[in-house]
């Protein structure tokens, strides 16, 4: 019996489906338009896509089962989560409210339109409750739980769907927090609750409240997302218990634990992207890379460096703070769908906005009038309107050259040509922006990085912002509009555990970190038992954030995986003064650093795709070569005649020279002139920039 491993990737525009068979090692692909108001729908479309080949794989077949999804995003987006209410301690109505003192940052500062987004629990909707607890953990004041109910009864009258928990210094003593949880139960069982003290149970009131809030928020949208689609694979017949979410942070979680999570969720699909680019790194030998996964809505950018990608422990997605562990991701609204558009002040602008899935570019012919990035490319004839995704979806040229003509190159006295290319050259500078930005905040410099580009449209735009961003090098993955649902096969279920406590490290009892070590260490197996894993197979690391005295920031430490004894306290403050050193460049190794958070991360191995290696040809491509197409390029200000070529029929060693085009099912890539691209043993496309 056959034995497959499945990922399904959902974007804004189109929902991507990767499958490999475990011993054949046979891949197969396929891409459906995203359903928005369903998605779950175009998973199981997908699905039924590849069921429905020839020599399909079977639902029963199925042995592992990942999704991305950006269901938690788009309902951040497009402001469609749950209405939800917020309970905290008397006197701390403000601290959501005043969010930390955000004030504006990068592009913002010059936008005169700036406006602040609004908070996902207006004050109406936030109840104070008379409690307190001390920063040690004792009880000040006990919980009225009397005012519970009435708060609950108050915004279960205002219709409120979700309540989010945060007392202070829960983290230290989280039992009000849970008997806040049980009132709630019993007052609205319909009512879905985020506590504080699960979700985050750290130091910093604020980034813990906005976690919960957004937790909240999502969660009755993203748990119904979950379970729906949870029951349709196994109506389908998927029997697997291996069904997973890619995380925020590039790790994978049981479905069935995601519900219970939601807020690390939100990065979940671009977080699939960045674990393949690193994958595809390693297999050919770049250590230094910046992913770009430009898809039909947005541009995912991140860096990994020296073989590993930055992480965060606080970010900020659509304008909404949240404190949990995930990779670090510049997202832009820069798409295949992105929407040009002339501004207040009379510029062309390109994006934010999306055409989306629905009606999507105007050349999909399904209702949509503005010229998206999409139209632009197709005028300049970087796509083939009759092999776009295989040949399986119909574009029409007539519609885009409408838009752009009638919305741009009409009021602004532009040819078709110069307001299309006006298009493509906005868009461009809005990604290289993001890429010298992801660059210039780590101190690296990109002469030293290969630019990995995926996405729908991510090949047709690389070489240029390569380019124009001084990047020597583009890797074109073998299947690059389908690589985040790759990237969904080869990573691991991880997870955090941590908890806030503050001492010096050199005076901090050894028999107290122990026991925290150990709390933390048996959720962690208890949670790896009930996803199905062996817990004597979890890979468990301990590890230690600390800072030096009055740091508003803390740096993580690795411990030894055993009991601590007075010995190890020196090597751990020496390894603290060396990372400090390394990331920021400067130490105090006369100060006593202070233990912050105590840390574990599970992991459990899992599955890994594997891509096979092509045979080898001699330099020249011409069996791949299918025609030629008349292609505007910026470099020769008129259409020229550009030689076309099949990517399924390119092998090992085959060398094009630029101007070119590789088209296939999933995307198209461009060699730009003056560029020259060879194809590797894996397949991959490297193309050579011209500085």
């Amino acid at each position: 019996m056959a034995r497959w491993m499945v990922g399904i990737d959902t974007g804004g525009t189109f929902t991507d489906v990767a499958a490999m068979e475990v011993d054949s090692r046979e891949l197969r692909i396929t891409k459906v338009p995203s359903v928005p108001s369903d998605p779950a729908q175009a998973v199981m479309q997908g699905l039924g896509q590849l069921a429905g080949e020839q020599g399909g794989l079977r639902a029963g077949e199925i042995r592992f089962f990942a999704h991305g999804t950006t269901v938690a995003t788009n309902a951040l987006l497009e402001t469609k989560g749950a209405r939800a209410g917020l309970v905290l301690t008397r006197g701390y109505r403000g601290v959501y409210e005043v969010r930390g003192g955000t004030h504006p940052s990068g592009a913002e500062l010059i936008d005169p339109f700036y406006q602040k987004p609004p908070p996902l629990v207006p004050q109406k909707q936030i109840e104070e409750i008379d409690e307190r607890v001390a920063y040690d953990g004792s009880v000040i004041t006990p919980l009225d739980e009397e005012s519970v109910r009435r708060a609950v009864r108050r915004l279960h009258h205002r219709g409120i769907q979700s309540i989010a928990v945060c007392y202070l210094f829960s983290f230290m003593n989280p039992t009000h927090e849970e008997r806040t949880a049980q009132i709630v139960r019993e007052e609205c069982p319909d009512c879905r609750v985020s506590l504080g003290s699960v979700l985050l149970p750290v130091i910093r009131e604020y980034k813990r409240i906005a976690t919960t809030v957004l937790d909240a928020y999502v969660g009755p949208v993203v748990q119904g997302y979950l379970d729906r689609l949870h029951h349709r694979l196994r109506e389908a017949g998927v029997e697997s218990e291996q069904l997973y979410i890619m995380q925020s942070n590039g790790g994978l979680m049981r479905i069935d634990v995601a519900s219970s999570y939601p807020n690390q969720t939100l990065l979940s699909g671009p977080a699939g992207g960045v674990v393949f680019g690193a994958a595809l790194g390693e297999l050919v030998g770049e250590r230094n890379l910046i992913t770009f996964d430009m898809g039909g809505t947005s541009t995912d950018i991140s860096t990994v460096a020296d073989g590993s990608w930055a992480e965060t422990r606080e970010g900020k997605i659509s304008g909404q703070d949240i404190g949990s562990p995930m990779i670090e991701i510049r997202t832009m609204g820069a798409g295949g769908g992105t929407l040009a558009w002339i501004g207040r002040d009379g510029l062309l602008k390109v994006g934010p906005q999306s055409a989306g899935a629905d009606p999507g570019p105007a050349c999909y012919g399904r209702g949509g009038v503005d010229p998206t990035v999409t139209d632009a490319n197709l005028i300049l004839g970087y796509l083939d309107p009759a092999s776009f995704i295989g040949g399986r979806m119909h574009i029409d040229p007539e519609l885009a050259r409408r838009a752009v003509r009638e919305k741009t190159a009409g009021p602004f006295g532009l040819t078709l040509e110069e307001a299309a290319l006006g298009i493509i050259r906005v868009v461009n500078v809005n990604m290289e922006v993001g890429l010298r930005l992801s660059f210039v905040e780590r101190g690296l410099d990109p002469r030293k990085f290969a630019l990995v580009a995926f996405g729908g449209s991510g090949p047709v735009h690389a070489g240029r912002v390569a380019r124009n961003t001084g990047i020597p090098r583009v890797i074109v993955p073998p299947y690059p509009g389908i690589s985040c649902a790759m990237g969904l096969m080869q990573t691991d279920v991880k997870h955090y555990y941590l908890q806030s406590r503050f001492a010096s490290l050199l005076s901090f009892p050894l028999p107290e970190l122990d026991r925290i070590f150990a709390g933390l260490l048996e959720k962690a197996l208890a949670e790896a038992k009930l996803e199905g894993f062996d817990p004597t197979a979890i890979e468990l690391t301990r590890q230690l954030d600390l800072r030096y005295p009055y740091q508003g920031y803390e740096l993580t430490v690795p411990c030894p995986p055993r009991s601590l004894e007075e010995a190890d306290r020196l090597p751990l403050r020496r390894a603290f003064d060396q990372l400090h050193h390394q990331v920021y460049g400067t130490s105090a190794p006369d100060e006593t650093p202070e233990v912050v958070n105590v840390r574990v991360v599970s992991v459990a191995r899992t599955p890994k795709l594997r891509l096979r290696e092509l045979s080898r040809g001699g330099e020249a491509p011409a069996a791949a070569q299918i025609g030629e197409r008349d292609i505007f390029f910026e470099e020769t200000g008129k259409y020229v005649p550009t030689p076309i070529f099949h990517r399924d029929a390119l092998t090992a060693g085959n060398r094009i020279e630029g101007p070119a085009v590789v088209q296939q099912f999933d995307a198209t890539t461009v060699i730009y002139p003056r560029q020259r691209a060879t194809v590797d043993r894996f397949g991959n496309l490297i193309i050579e920039v011209e500085g």
